[in-house]
Parts: structure tokens; sequence; C-alpha cells
């Protein structure tokens, strides 16, 4: 605008000035001398539209630049999507992330599948049995051989619970840093921590530490458990989620004192306390005047640590891996999107893990050693890189593939001396296989289907599964799905080394396991689902204990062992929750049961391989309330769980295995834990009364005996006062 008045102005004066001179030049004679000096004035003034000209031509240079730059293309402005305030945040956005694409957001909330969680594994127990320490192992009561890895694993199975796979590692997307802090007690000197830090620098990148550790001595002797895993995790993504960067690193140590359960005197003691039948020095009972048999109260074997046990030593489990998965994103769908229609990546693994058995003072239980002293070592390296692609498509479907190559060493420490046994020291392998998953959704019902297929036929893995659900009627779902998997044993089936020396083997004949399952699955959002599973088993292969029985629960033998006989597995689940205003009753109810094919030309059939009990059930009697104006949210109640006697499976600490056994049974033992839970903004405190029904039932018959195991000879769990704290920090 001022520009514009200037240049009215200037013209208006020119037009002005104007009138004025040639008035001037009209009225004075000596015109032409005016005249003529306006002529070289004029003249004068030519020179400086020259200059003017030169000055066009700069401008139209300048001009000619400007057209030069409307005719480029735009750059393309890098899309980045919207990021929210702090204000707009919610607890949904705190994201945990899984390698196979999983998510959820974090959860302070209190709730059944909580309580059931709070725990060593924090994952439900319903089909596990704990041993008697924390972090000592646990029996398994229900099996689904379709969740085990693909490919051979080091052993010492036992041991690997709570060991952390890659698959179990998270990594997080957070707005702000946050912080999770898991505390619980333990038996007797010790406690249980896991605390985690995650932190995003930027929308694009994230990086988490955590740390789980615990000491827990046990009331039994010389069973101290103790373990220290450290865990580094980081994700990098760019804001158009075309490429994602992610890696981890662990370093865990998993340490268990044993004691190889109770002797037989120890299964007496621990039985029959506090009343003891007296016996004279030939070993039969005192009869008193009445012809009944006499009694003697003794209180100390109350106390687990006086009870005798079979052995004493020490395994340790140790392992370090680095992981690295990049991928980058092609095609988008749209402009301006997150969703790509293709995906390529790369995946690498390394991981070394080494299982340790030391042994001091050694006796005859698991028979003669080599040289009188155990120090065993058994070393597992693998080393894994995939390649893989991603394709999305409306009309196709989601599909992936990968292609793993998979190299493996397994090998034991040389040991000083030179054994009597001429048997490989090492299993050093590789694997070339392809991988297939597919999904989609047709005519309403979601399909998915896969297949892993290993091209080399030694430890070679062959598994293909389908899998179909959609909603029925008013609210009821179904899902239907086969699975078939052949695949290899692990490793410590085909080869293991020790000092002593009933436990050397070589097996390189064993063929691979085949399951195949077919499961049904019927669920309704109010009156619960129900599930059925048979699973036919062939080359069924495991350790078998081969001791005699005269030195039952004296020695410890046993031997690999494969079937050629069929197996059929079937397992049916009910699960229902109903509500009742502030109550709730939760019941879990699971039915199980094995056919062995039997052969009609021997008169005995040989061991029954797989065993499970019959019922398994669990029931939980729950109420939830405020109380405080709603400040202090809680749940309280009690859990009862029930399962019926079966040939449990018996722990062998020196293979960190659990071994098939029939000739000791465990089961028919009612066990009841009361819990109080309560949350106060966003930390939760738990409260439980484990086994709280065992010091009831004494105090009422006192005569009851202690037989609850939680394998044979192994005890289960005390009377006990466990309490924990769970606290999320999002600042």
């Amino acid at each position: 605008m001022r520009i514009g008045l200037s240049l009215s102005f200037f013209l208006i004066t020119v037009l002005i000035y104007s009138q004025d001179l040639a008035v001037e030049v009209q009225d004075s004679l000596p015109a032409a001398t005016s005249l003529g000096i306006a002529v070289q004035d004029s003249l004068i003034t030519l020179a400086p539209p020259a200059e003017k000209k030169t000055d066009s031509l700069i401008l139209s240079d300048k001009q000619k630049q400007k057209e030069k730059a409307k005719t480029k293309k735009p750059e393309k402005k890098r899309y980045v999507p919207y990021i929210k305030s702090m204000d707009e945040v919610t607890i949904s956005d705190y994201k945990i992330l899984y390698l196979d694409e999983t998510e959820k957001s974090v959860d302070t909330s209190l709730s059944i599948e909580g309580e059931y969680s709070f725990n060593f594994l924090r994952t439900d127990y319903f089909e596990y049995l704990p041993l008697p320490n924390m972090g000592e192992g646990f029996n398994k009561m229900g099996y689904d051989f379709h969740e085990q890895s693909f490919t051979p694993q080091m052993g010492a199975r036992v041991k690997h619970y709570g060991y952390f796979e890659k698959e179990e590692i998270p990594y997080y997307a957070m707005p702000s840093a946050y912080t999770e802090l898991f505390f619980k007690t333990t038996f007797q000197q010790g406690q249980h921590l896991d605390a985690t830090l995650a932190i995003n620098t930027s929308p694009k990148f994230n990086i988490a530490v955590s740390f789980k550790g615990f000491r827990s001595e046990g009331k039994y002797n010389y069973s101290l458990s103790r373990s220290r895993q450290f865990r580094l995790s980081s994700q990098y993504q760019t804001y158009n989620h075309r490429y994602r960067m992610r890696l981890h690193q662990t370093t865990q140590s998993l340490e268990n004192d044993f004691n190889g359960g109770l002797n037989n005197d120890g299964v007496y003691f621990f039985e029959n306390a506090p009343n003891y039948i007296v016996a004279d020095e030939s070993g039969q009972p005192v009869l008193n005047e009445n012809g009944e048999e006499e009694f003697v109260f003794y209180d100390g074997f109350l106390d687990r640590s006086q009870l005798p046990i079979q052995t004493q030593g020490t395994n340790i489990l140790e392992g370090k891996r680095y992981f690295m998965d990049h991928q980058y994103r092609m095609f988008p769908v749209v402009k301006d999107t997150t969703a790509f229609a293709m995906t390529i990546g790369y995946r690498v693994n390394y991981e070394n893990k080494n299982y340790q058995v030391n042994q001091k003072g050694v006796n005859n239980y698991f028979f003669e050693t080599y040289n009188g002293t155990v120090a065993d070592t058994t070393y597992h390296t693998t080393f894994e890189n995939s390649v893989y692609a991603k394709f999305d498509n409306p009309f196709l479907g989601k599909l992936k593939i990968d292609l793993h190559h998979i190299q493996w060493d397994y090998t034991f420490a040389e040991n000083e001396y030179e054994k009597d046994t001429l048997l490989p020291n090492r299993i050093d392998t590789s694997q070339l296989a392809m991988e297939a998953n597919w999904s989609k959704s047709i005519l309403g019902a979601q399909a998915q289907a896969g297949f892993y297929n290993s091209f080399q036929e030694d430890y070679g893995t062959k598994a293909w599964h389908i899998t179909a659900s959609r909603p029925l009627i008013k609210d009821i779902h179904l899902k239907a799905s086969y699975k078939d998997r052949s695949q290899p044993l692990n490793f410590n089936y085909y080869l293991f080394r020790s000092d002593y020396r009933e436990y050397d083997w070589h097996n390189p004949d064993l063929l691979n396991q085949k399951f195949k399952t077919k499961s049904l699955v019927l669920s309704h959002p109010k009156w619960g689902s129900i599930s059925g599973e048979w699973t036919s088993i062939d080359n069924y292969t495991f350790f078998n204990n081969i001791t005699r029985l005269k030195d039952l629960n004296k020695q410890f033998k046993l031997e690999v062992l494969q079937l050629d006989k069929k197996i059929d597995y079937l397992k049916v689940r009910f699960d229902q929750r109903l509500n009742f205003g502030k109550f709730s009753w939760i019941n879990n109810i699971q039915y199980q049961k094995t056919t062995q094919e039997e052969d009609p030309d021997q008169i005995l059939s040989g061991p029954q391989a797989l065993n499970v009990p019959e019922w398994l059930a669990r029931s939980t009697l729950m109420l939830t309330s405020s109380i405080f104006n709603e400040a202090l949210f809680f749940q309280s109640g009690a859990t009862f769980v029930f399962f019926t006697d079966y040939y449990a499976d018996q722990f062998n600490p020196l293979m960190a295995e659990f071994v098939t056994q029939n000739n000791t049974k465990i089961g028919e033992y009612p066990r009841v834990d009361f819990f109080f839970n309560a949350k106060i903004k966003s930390s939760r405190l738990f409260v439980k009364l484990e086994n709280i029904n065992a010091p009831i039932e004494h105090l009422i018959y006192p005569d009851t005996p202690y037989d609850y195991y939680a394998a044979p000879f192994t005890p289960y769990r005390d009377f006990s006062l466990r309490i924990g704290l769970i606290w999320n920090f999002f600042e």
C-alpha cells in the first residue's frame, strides 16, 4: 500500500509540474532559448532511460529466473503423522510390542487374570504344579505339543522356566518415561524384584532396561534358588513407518541348589508329622494294653529343613543373546499413510548357553561316577539368520514368507580323565528351512494357514496348520483347527555326557516325533467357552525311570525310550465367569485321557508314556468393591484347586528334566488360596495366603497325613503368606 501511495503522489506531482512548464513556453518570447535549453535538458535526460534499459534487462533476467522456478517440480514434503500432546495421551497410548507383531497397552487394572499371573513366571499356573521353592521348576498337568519350538533345543527344560526367550522380550512405545516395579516375597531369606525403565527420546526411538533378580532359601534343606537376568531392548522407527529396527541383548543366570527330594525316611516323617507310631527294635509297632498302636508326639519335622534328603548339588543355566531385526516397508496403500502393501526384512540371532552341574559330596543316588567328583558342563550355541517378506492385499489377504538358516553347536566340556566309553562329544550341524503364514477374512470367517519345512533331513521339521473361526447365532463364536507336525527331539535325547557312568548315551537313530491335533472351540461372552483337543502321537520319546523296585527312592536310573506305538491324547476344557453384582464366580474344569496302543503279542505292554490327571479343576469366588470414597479399589476371595491322582513325572535335578514313572501316584488333595488385592492410583498390592487349608485341616483333624506332593517324593508347598506389589510410573 505504501508503494501505491508513493507512486500516486509522484504522478500527481509530475502532472502539476508539466502544466506549469507549458504555460511558460506559450507566454515568453525567448521561448527558443528556453526551448533550446529544454531540448538540451531533454537530451541530457535521455541518458537515464539508457540506464533504465539496463535495469529493465536485469529485471527481465529475474523474471526469467522466477519463470524457471515456477516450471520446476515442487519438492515432496515428508509425511509426519499427527503426534498427540501430553494432554491428549491416555494409558492406551503406552504400548508394549513383541516379536510376533502383537501389542498390548499397559494395564494397571485389577482382574482375576492379574491375580492368576502374579507369580514367578507371570503367567497362569492352571496346568503347572510348582516345586517347593520358587524358581525350582514346574511339573506339568497338561500339554500342548504345538507350542514348542520347531527346532531342537539344548535340553535342561526345567531350568528354562523363567528364562527369557527371544519371543518374550518386549519393545516399548511410550509417550513419556515409563517404569514398572514388580516385587514379591519369597520363601525365607530373600525377595523377588523385576524392574523395567522405558524411555522414548522421540516418537521414533525408544530404549528399555530391565533387571530381574530373586533369592529364595526355601524351607527344605539344600534348596536355595537365585537368579540374575538383565535385558536391554530398543526400537527405532521412522515417522512414516517405512523403516524399523529392533534389537535386544540379554544376560541371564539361573542357579539352584538341589536335594533330589526326600528319601524314604524323609517321606515317612513328612507325611506323619507330628504323630509317629512307636516301634520296637525290630521295627514292629508297639501296642498298648487295648491292643492299639502307641503314638508319640514330635513336631520337630514340621521344620522342613530337618527332613532327610537324597543328595546335594548345584545346577546353573547361563545364557547371553544378541538379537537384531531390520524391516523396510514399500508400496504405500494410499498417499500419506503408514499402511504398506509389502515389507522386507532381515533378522539375526546369536545365543550362547551353558548348563553346569557341580557336586562336591557324591553318593550313589545317581549310581557310580568315573572319578569320584561331578562337574558336568554342556555348551549350546545357536546362530540364526532369517530373511522375510510380507504382503498385504485386500483380496489375497496377508502373507509372510521366512527363509531361515540355523547353525547349532552342542558340545560337552572336556574331562581331565579318560572315559571307558567311546562316545562323541559334540553335535555340530546346520539347517535351512522355509516358513509361510497366511491369513484372510472370507465371508465373515477368519482363516489362517501356515507351514514350516526344513530342507535337510537331519534335525529337520515339517509342520503345517489351518484354522478357521467365525461368529454364529446369538454371540456364539466357533473356532476349528488342524495341526500336523513332525519335529526332532532336543539334543540331550541324542547325546548326553556326564561324570556319572549311567548318564552317558548316544542315540543317533531316533526318529522325529509326530503330532496331529484336531481342535474345536465354542465360546459365548456370558456362558463361557468349551474347547476340545484330540492329539494323535507317533514315535513319542521320553526319559523313562528304570530303577529297580527294591531300589525305588534309593537310586535314580533312567533311559531314553522311543515308543513304536501310537498314543491318543484327549483334552476337554470348560472356562466360565458368572457375575452376581459385586461377586464373581470363575471356573476352569479340564478333563484329560490318554490311550496307548498295546501289542497283543506281548504280556506286558510297557510303561505308560504320557501321564496326566484325569480331572483338573479350579474355582474362584471373588468380591469386587471399593472403599474410602472409591479411593481404594479391591478384590478379595478364595481359589480352590483339585486334581485327581496320577503317576506324575519325577524330577531329575542332574539333567533338569522330568522323568516318566509308573510306580508312585500323587494328587487327590485340595488346595485353597485366599487373596486380597487392592489398587490405589497406578499401584497394586497383592496379599495371598497359599495352601491355607493345610494348617486348618490339621488343626481340626490332627491325624490327617501330609500327603500333598508336587512330584514323587518332592512335597508341595506348605502354608505361607506372600505379599507383593506392582507399581507403574508414567513420568
